[in-house]
């Protein structure tokens, strides 16, 4: 029986060595350098490197033929991104942290990943509710379709909910399924806030003769991606009421890994065209107290206060949108809100940053703790990390 075993002995002695050294070569690769330009430290720091660009750099590379490595040559997660949903890829990305000022190198290879990667993002469409509901592994939302309407719980809003987690575990599809309430909390958090028919936190409306004009529930959408590190989906808005104005809305979500906040993009349009005045806001619940800062390029405003007690809720929140500081007009305090009154151009994209963090998810202790994070994730926006290539390798 052992003669078996000769055979390969032969085949492996018949290789020579320039074949071994064939089978050693590693795949093609490039080296990129990634710069922190900020005097802070980031965590969960997504690097983002053009597609096209590494296709140009680097032979062999597909969506299904890729992988990063850090310095110390370990693999980890990474993602190949059509951010935009128009079917051509934009971006290969991927996590770190970085200490102030830091500089980091990794590699990207031509070669299939050795592993499948946990995702830390999730979406979901509820058939039966007609919602929308995404989260990060440190924070969760909801929002409404127009099928929520043909429900008991019939409502007509375009507000956004929060779903408060203290698990670094993704909870959405559980939340669906579980048999308690999810406005219960069983050791993972609960859906406490009370969004109605208001804008929730982050939602926008038309801002005309010093009110509010609310869209309704979203009429179609669309997942364009499902992580590991980044998910993204897209709404539609039929045409609402604005004095008298007809404006719609195309609003696409992103959401990624470690972050408290997601990014939202708007497009409204009208007819006529031209300028579009609208708000964006964080609903005013009892005991909340509200800020607003300018200190850095993008402002933000958030309300922090006791969660709402019914159900058991416990503990305190923040909630808190972002939005280029030059583009506020005005901040307002009304219609039992928190706003920003800032201004669209017909058809052109606006973007802000919405999210929330909660006591006892260990995460913000105290109010101030959730404006330093807010502080910093300004700066972050302002002034993300520099990725250069340094060297590619046949």
């Amino acid at each position: 029986m052992l003669r078996l075993r000769a055979p390969s002995l032969v085949l492996l002695a018949g290789l020579g060595a320039s074949a071994l050294r064939a089978q050693s070569t590693p795949p093609a690769h490039v080296t990129i350098r990634v710069d922190n330009p900020l005097a802070l430290a980031r965590h969960d720091e997504t690097v983002s490197l053009p597609w096209a660009e590494l296709q140009r750099r680097l032979a062999g590379v597909s969506a299904n033929t890729v992988r990063v490595r850090d310095a110390e040559h370990r693999e980890i997660p990474s993602q190949v991104v059509d951010d935009d949903g128009d079917g051509t890829l934009d971006a290969i990305i991927f996590q770190g942290d970085f200490g102030a000022k830091e500089t980091r190198h990794f590699t990207i290879e031509a070669a299939p990943p050795t592993q499948k990667y946990e995702p830390k993002v999730a979406v979901r469409h509820d058939d039966p509710r007609d919602d929308m509901a995404w989260e990060s592994d440190r924070a969760a939302f909801r929002i409404y379709g127009e099928g929520l309407k043909k429900t008991p719980q019939a409502m007509s809003s375009s507000g956004i909910d929060v779903w408060n987690k203290k698990t670094r575990a993704l909870i959405v599809e559980k939340w669906y399924t579980k048999k308690e309430s999810y406005h219960v909390d069983t050791g993972e958090g609960a859906d406490f806030y009370e969004v109605g028919e208001t804008l929730g936190n982050g939602g926008t409306a038309g801002w005309a003769k010093d009110t509010i004009w609310r869209a309704d529930n979203f009429k179609a959408w669309r997942v364009i991606a499902t992580g590991p590190i980044r998910a993204i989906f897209e709404l539609k808005y039929d045409p609402w009421n604005v004095a008298g104005t007809p404006v719609s809305e195309i609003k696409r979500i992103s959401i990624d890994a470690g972050s408290n906040l997601y990014k939202a993009t708007s497009i409204f349009t009208t007819p006529k065209g031209g300028e579009i005045p609208y708000v964006i806001g964080t609903l005013e619940r009892a005991g909340m107290v509200g800020t607003m800062s300018r200190n850095n390029a993008w402002a933000w405003l958030t309300g922090w206060g006791p969660v709402a007690p019914q159900n058991g809720g416990h503990g305190e929140m923040g909630t808190a949108v972002l939005l280029k500081a030059s583009t506020v007009a005005n901040w307002k305090e009304g219609f039992g809100h928190y706003m920003a009154v800032s201004s669209a151009t017909s058809g052109k994209p606006v973007v802000h940053y919405v999210g929330s963090g909660w006591t006892d998810s260990g995460d913000f202790p105290t109010p101030q703790s959730w404006w330093r994070y807010l502080d910093e994730m300004a700066q972050r926006i302002d002034a993300p990390v520099r990725v250069t290539i340094e060297d590619a390798r046949p």
